[in-house]
């Protein structure tokens, strides 16, 4: 994995899941408001063809909760909204 300054040196991270920008903006900040690292890659100039949605990543020790952060923001079919 690159290094990220977002991420403490001592943390892994694991694929959470490709999400829509918006659903990604949002379970983002869900993860920061529980202090579970994350970062996201977003497609590149080709894979945007067949790459719909930001990639992901967590710390793997609460990869759990973070599931359940994405399963509840992700059920919400417009999450701008108020």
């Amino acid at each position: 994995m690159p290094w990220n300054p977002k991420i403490p040196p001592d943390v892994r991270t694991v694929h959470l899941g490709e999400f829509l920008p918006e659903h990604a903006a949002k379970i983002g900040d869900e993860l920061n408001a529980r202090g579970i690292a994350w970062w996201t890659k977003d497609p590149g100039a080709i894979s945007r063809i067949w790459q719909l949605g930001i990639e992901m990543f967590v710390d793997r020790d609460r990869l759990e909760e973070a599931i359940q952060v994405a399963a509840n923001v992700s059920a919400d079919p417009r999450p701008s909204e108020p």
